[in-house]
């Protein structure tokens, strides 16, 4: 049996005592007090990202409690964390602007390696070529050369003089931690897009995707590095999606892609040989799968959700090692964070019921598990409202799952609800800790989660049956949720609003747009609106046969920009159908649905002389990577929700 930590650690840690009165939003609606938890290669320190005064910095502590190192990110947004080498930690960095004669309004990645020994900051790299864009452009991969440590870093080169991204190529270069300085050590070419190398710098497999503007479609590239040059081991035109380059076999004697397992209806994890480039059979169960891969690049196995995250691995040691820490924590998810190179050291992440969130480090020679600390440490089990999944019939007969979490302490009886639905759309909701619906039944109300067709996690057909069915089934799948809660006396259908961001920003719109009686307020966080004008300019800057206008043209139901099916299911166009109050939320500095999406909605609203509010959120992107703007959103829809559909 595990040694977990004792008595008064464990309470110390989650079971403070409950307050006089619920959690303020400001608990629930900041970033996590300590994020990103990574533990070095020889087990001797952890290296995490922890939030003060809504700036974020990097600690480098060493597990005895001393801290090594330390040094403010600032205000730039932090995507990853994770140990070089013993001396480097490398943070993946990110800001969005614009590159004159490159690129459009978009996010750009960077590196930044803190030397331990000496607290300095490098970035990664800090100056290449002049025919290089100094932005990251895929995944990172920490190497040794033979000499040192390096990092590898997929980089944009262009041709002399001319700095437009589309007439470059994708190369990989090695990056040196102390200096910055980066060389080529591969060259490719407009049509890659990833790279593959080993722990030793080797490169060993590249990924390609062509568009082919004359067949009407497009093919994607599996190729291994022989010799020389390249042998293409794999290539597919037929499906609607494409393969993925995961990662090397535990083995090193295989590269794993997923591809389409026509029997199942499912991508699948499929090794290629190294030494021959043959294609092996499928690895895994036949269900909806994600690699857990290391930093070396070696597929360890895969996680999956049901209710909980969970995982099945490939690599024998840890297949061998993680049941009896997963079990450790009954009715909780638990996910892994990192681990040492020989899985003597695991860092957990865990959350459920009693625990907003919380990072261990597991030791799998003790079999003792120590905190680390809490991610939401303003949230007790008391703040945490029950979670359960409920299943409903669709008006087609389909089942729906959804995630039901109701105000804790109160009966589940007409209460007032929140449908918040997922964005995505491919996506799936779980009963793990979700901020926004955790915050919502603080506050007093029911919230709904449903996971209508076209979410991931119920396999390709349940996803497929979302094709062609925005604004129509996707969004009857919400309103169906609302029938059966109300059927079971579990709401009052008097009092439901609907809420969501991105795709789920969307449906809010479209529930009070494109459908009458079922919500009596609706907020909206960066939601597509005009889907017609925002099919068009992705057109333009990705190409009608790029990846984005495939998968667009899939889920809308079109032919292209100008199929009328768009006009029927975009907000804007049906703005005088609006009965109820609207609550616009937007980031400025969204890259991915455009802050003029929002835009267009108030504009179509106000031509309407419909009521509506309109909140900007300063410097803020699609996933509210900023502390106080995230705030900011919270406590201005939850203002909105208790004016327009009062808890009490």
């Amino acid at each position: 049996m595990l040694k977990l930590m004792a008595a008064a650690s464990m309470a110390a840690l989650l079971f403070t005592a409950a307050p006089a009165q619920a959690a303020p939003l400001e608990a629930y609606g900041r970033l996590p007090a300590i994020n990103m938890v990574d533990v070095s290669l020889d087990g001797s320190a952890l290296a995490l990202i922890v939030t003060v005064n809504d700036e974020s910095m990097i600690v480098v502590k060493s597990v005895t409690g001393p801290v090594l190192a330390s040094a403010k990110i600032g205000f730039r947004k932090v995507r990853s964390v994770q140990w070089a080498d013993s001396d480097h930690v490398v943070i993946e960095v990110s800001n969005t602007a614009v590159i004159e004669g490159v690129s459009y309004f978009r996010e750009n990645y960077q590196g930044i390696s803190l030397n331990i020994r000496t607290g300095e900051l490098v970035q990664l790299p800090t100056k290449a070529l002049d025919t290089v864009v100094n932005v990251i452009a895929g995944r990172i991969q920490p190497a040794h050369d033979g000499k040192k440590p390096v990092l590898l870093v997929p980089l944009m080169s262009t041709e002399a003089g001319n700095m437009q991204a589309k007439s470059g190529h994708l190369d990989l270069f090695k990056v040196d931690l102390e200096s910055g300085q980066a060389l080529v050590v591969q060259m490719g070419d407009a049509d890659t897009y990833d790279y593959l190398a080993n722990a030793d710098g080797k490169v060993l497999a590249k990924a390609s995707y062509k568009e082919n503007q004359s067949q009407d479609n497009a093919t994607w590239t599996m190729s291994l590095r022989k010799g020389g040059g390249w042998q293409t081991v794999f290539s597919t035109t037929e499906a609607a999606e494409t393969p993925s380059l995961w990662g090397v076999s535990a083995d090193g004697q295989s590269v794993i892609i997923d591809t389409w397992d026509k029997d199942t209806s499912l991508w699948r994890p499929t090794s290629i040989g190294l030494a021959d480039g043959k294609l092996g059979g499928f690895i895994g169960p036949a269900r909806d799968l994600s690699p857990v891969i290391g930093p070396d690049g070696v597929v360890l196995g895969f996680s999956y959700q049901d209710n909980f995250v969970e995982y099945d691995f490939i690599e024998p040691r840890l297949k061998a090692l993680w049941p009896p820490f997963r079990a450790a924590f009954k009715g909780q998810s638990v996910s892994l964070a990192s681990w040492t190179p020989d899985f003597k050291k695991l860092i957990l992440f865990v959350e459920g019921e009693n625990s907003a969130g919380a990072y261990y480090m597991a030791d799998t020679t003790t079999k003792r598990v120590d905190p680390i600390g809490m991610a939401y440490p303003k949230i007790g089990p008391a703040d945490i409202s029950p979670a359960r999944q409920v299943r409903y019939s669709a008006g087609d007969g389909l089942e729906i799952d959804a995630i039901l979490t109701t105000p804790k302490g109160r009966e589940e009886k007409n209460l007032p609800l929140i449908v918040l639905p997922h964005g995505g759309p491919e996506a799936y909701d779980t009963v793990a800790f979700d901020y926004w619906a955790q915050a919502l039944a603080s506050r007093g109300y029911a919230v709904l989660q449903p996971n209508f067709r076209g979410s991931t996690n119920r396999g390709h057909a349940f996803k497929a049956a979302g094709y062609g069915e925005w604004g129509r089934k996707m969004q009857t799948d919400l309103s169906d949720g609302v029938a059966y809660l109300t059927k079971q006396g579990v709401v009052d259908p008097q009092r439901v609003c609907i809420f969501g961001g991105s795709y789920g920003g969307y449906a809010a719109l479209a529930g009070v747009t494109l459908q009458k009686g079922v919500y009596r307020c609706a907020v909206s966080l960066a939601g597509p609106s005009d889907l017609p004008g925002r099919l068009h300019d992705e057109i333009l800057r990705s190409g009608e046969q790029s990846t984005l206008i495939r998968y667009r043209k899939r889920f809308y139901g079109v032919t292209g920009e100008r199929d009328p099916k768009l006009r029927e299911i975009s907000p804007a166009d049906h703005a005088a159908n609006v009965e109820v109050p609207v609550l616009l939320i937007h980031g400025k500095d969204d890259t991915v649905v455009p802050y003029s999406e929002s835009q267009k909605m108030a504009s179509a609203l106000k031509a309407a002389g419909k009521p509506y509010e309109f909140v900007t959120l300063d410097g803020e992107d699609h996933w509210l990577s900023r502390s106080q703007t995230r705030l900011q959103m919270l406590t201005a829809a939850v203002t909105f929700l208790e004016k327009h559909n009062p808890p009490q």
